[in-house]
């Protein structure tokens, strides 16, 4: 059966849900209105009655009563009720007990029927009465301040959980997110209707209402414990830990409903507080399930200062002092402001952590709808505050929405975003350089360099197959990318150090790196290629002309002087056809073994050269042909020096061989007023040094004090 997809795209779904949501507040409007009107905004006094603290000009109050007055009575033909300690703007699930809660509910139904029932009759604390008929209705101008926020909060609430879902329909986190915000609405919709109320609500009203947010509270707490059982990664026994939340917040409601048991503390706001505090366990509970995935501790991170955090505060500032039978530190309203940053820290979490794996469309789409939503809205308000007509009300509303909205906008994408955009321009220029100029091992390393400079993962390794072109895997938390010199391939995991998952943009940039990279690499292997024919055919030249001359010469020599001049000639000749190839490896041992032999001809009899004893770590050290013949040469020159300026019969060699790498050192006695004892000087010893920086080497040259004095040369080169 062909799995079915949700009709609407993103966007549609998000103005469908707009327009049901303005429809529910309309809703909320016309229910507010309706009843009886004193024209009158009133507050607790306490035993006092409640006080007036503003006089609507226009309503049955005007030129009766004044700013400052208390109410201490009401009365009708339905009866006389005594306000003292009457508070108009509380609530009766703020009553601890079920016999509280009817009793309040009681007082407002009574109070309600006698306004309902014609003229009443106010009694005020200074013993004057004023009769008054109340109006059928109240004004838009008369509702508070908070019957507005709290619509716009919850709005907010489920704009956000629906913006997620809208997008990942299938997703049981996005599912139970945008669950959350509708439950948010819903209870911040009936919340307004008696937070906006005169003085009384009808008591069946209210007892409706009242049921209604509490399911809509138990809707929310539900729906976020799931999402932390299973965000960001689904805790062990998980379906039986929300089986059992759904059967406690069913019970609690049953209790609620048919009024069983009155429990501790408070009926009503103790399973908030033990709701919070299953929270917590939960987080714990993810917080090592994340402790080796960087990038979900991140969100998670998120998850707490949204959920825990927000809830938290809701709970210190308004349920707890109420649940103790304190004054709340805040008014419910503004409790309910603090929830519903809960939905804007996902809102930040998902444009800094991605949360749910959302790509940046999820930021685009959200601008694109608030931009035309705050024209229209900014077109409303220049109406009604400044009676233009609606031509000069848009333009105005354009104007205020493009200086004023979009740079704060952009703002908040600059600094909330987490940016994908890899500066390759810092890079690619040395990368170039490099990457033609570097010795062939080395490309494999400034690959993995560059690519680490670029995307910053938090970790980079070799894949475990094959990799032919850039990939995302993972849902993004990997970016497959080919080697540049034939391996399996890279496997970046999460970009900016985890703190962001890889998306479309890295997947073009690791292509054109890939691409610029190959070609690079491609010219490079030509070029080398080239290079090495070319050789080839020099060290065929020399071996098959030079090399036969050479030999001829030796065949033919006069006498022994000038056959070992052919000989030497012939062995500096092998020696630059070795330099020519680069595959050939000799050893160290090789090396020396070849030197010392060589230099038993040109030194006196008895000279200690001849009994050096090589250790055995030198058959394991390799040189490429360029460090055998700048070695040679350097051992080569040294010995010369040490002939043309030392005294015979005291030349001393030492080789040193660690971690460091290798040393060798020659010294040779030499006569106090000898010029070498100054130091490097002529052409031989500074042809030593430049052999050795070839080699990134060090040659050292020092003279040691006698009698007798020595001049050594130290060789340095590192493994």
């Amino acid at each position: 059966m062909a799995e079915r997809r949700w009709a609407l795209a993103p966007l549609q779904g998000l103005l469908l849900a707009t327009l049901v949501l303005l429809a529910a507040v309309g809703l909320a409007l016309w229910l507010t209105l309706r009843g009886p009107s004193l024209g009158l905004e009133l507050k607790a006094a306490g035993e006092r009655g409640v006080r007036v603290v503003a006089v609507s000009p226009d309503g049955p109050a005007a030129g009766g009563l004044d700013v400052g007055d208390v109410i201490q009575a009401l009365s009708s033909a339905r009866g006389h009720h005594d306000l003292s300690d009457f508070d108009p703007v509380s609530q009766p699930h703020a009553e601890p007990t079920f016999a509280a809660y009817n009793a309040y509910l009681e007082k407002e139904q009574a109070v309600f029927r006698s306004l309902q029932a014609g003229p009443v009759t106010l009694h005020l604390e200074s013993g004057e009465r004023v009769s008054l008929a109340p109006a059928d209705q109240r004004s838009v101008a008369s509702l508070p301040l908070a019957f507005w926020l709290l619509h716009l909060y919850g709005a907010l609430a489920c704009l956000i959980g629906l913006s997620v879902w809208v997008f990942m329909p299938r997703y049981w986190p996005a599912r139970l997110l945008a669950l959350s915000g509708v439950g948010m609405f819903l209870a911040t919709w009936q919340h307004s209707l008696w937070e906006s109320r005169e003085l009384v609500l009808p008591g069946a009203l209210f007892d409706v209402l009242m049921r209604g947010n509490h399911l809509a509270m138990y809707l929310l707490f539900t729906t976020l414990t799931a999402l932390l059982v299973i965000y960001p990664r689904r805790t062990p026994g998980a379906r039986w830990i929300i089986a059992g939340v759904v059967a406690v917040m069913t019970a609690l409601q049953l209790n609620e409903n048919l009024q069983g048991v009155d429990l501790p503390l408070h009926t009503f706001y103790l399973p908030m507080l033990l709701f919070y505090l299953l929270g917590i366990g939960l987080m714990a509970a993810q917080w090592r399930l994340t402790r080796s995935r960087p990038t979900e501790r991140g969100a998670l991170r998120w998850v707490f200062l949204s959920i825990l955090i927000t809830m938290g505060m809701g709970l210190v500032v308004y349920f707890l002092p109420v649940a103790l039978n304190l004054p709340p530190v805040a008014h419910p309203s503004t409790m309910v402001g603090l929830v519903v940053t809960l939905y804007i820290g996902f809102a930040l979490g998902i444009l800094r952590y991605r949360l749910f794996q959302l790509e940046r469309w999820w930021f685009m789409a959200w601008a694109w709808f608030l931009g035309g939503l705050a024209v229209l809205l900014v077109d409303v308000a220049v109406i009604s505050a400044s009676g233009l007509n609606q031509a000069e009300a848009l333009a105005l509303a354009v104007i205020i929405v493009g200086w004023v909205y979009f740079p704060v906008r952009q703002w908040l994408w600059r600094r909330l975003a987490a940016s994908s955009e890899a500066n390759m321009e810092r890079h690619i220029p040395a990368f170039v350089e490099s990457l033609y100029t570097c010795e062939p091992e080395k490309v494999g390393a400034l690959w993995r360099d560059l690519l680490r400079e670029v995307f910053q993962p938090l970790s980079l390794a070799g894949a475990d197959r094959p990799v032919e072109t850039v990939a995302l895997a993972g849902n993004g938390a990997r970016l497959m990318i080919p080697a540049l010199d034939g391996g399996d391939g890279l496997c970046l995991l999460y970009g900016q150090g985890g703190r962001r998952l890889f998306g479309r943009r890295d997947q073009d940039i690791a292509a054109a790196l890939v691409a610029t990279g190959s070609r690079l690499y491609n010219a490079r292997r030509a070029r080398e290629a080239g290079a090495a024919q070319e050789r080839g055919r020099i060290m065929r030249d020399l071996h098959d002309d030079v090399g036969g001359r050479l030999l001829t010469l030796i065949q033919k020599a006069p006498d022994p002087h000038h056959a070992q001049l052919a000989r030497n000639a012939m062995s500096s000749l092998r020696h630059a056809i070795q330099a020519l190839d680069p595959n050939r490896r000799r050893s160290l041992r090789e090396l020396l073994e070849d030197w010392l032999g060589d230099s038993v001809e040109r030194l006196p009899r008895n000279e200690p050269l001849a009994a050096v004893t090589l250790p055995d770590e030198t058959d394991h050290i390799e040189l490429t042909p360029r460090h055998y013949v700048n070695l040679r040469r350097v051992l080569d020159e040294a010995l010369t020096n040490a002939l043309k300026h030392g005294r015979p019969g005291t030349l001393r060699f030492a080789l040193a061989v660690d971690d460091a790498g290798v040393r060798l050192r020659l010294c040779n006695d030499i006569a106090e007023s000898d010029e070498a004892d100054n130091g490097p000087s002529g052409y031989g010893l500074g042809n030593l040094r430049t052999r050795m920086e070839e080699l990134n080497g060090e040659l050292i040259l020092h003279r040691e004090p006698g009698p007798p004095a020595r001049f050594c040369v130290e060789a340095r080169l590192a493994l």
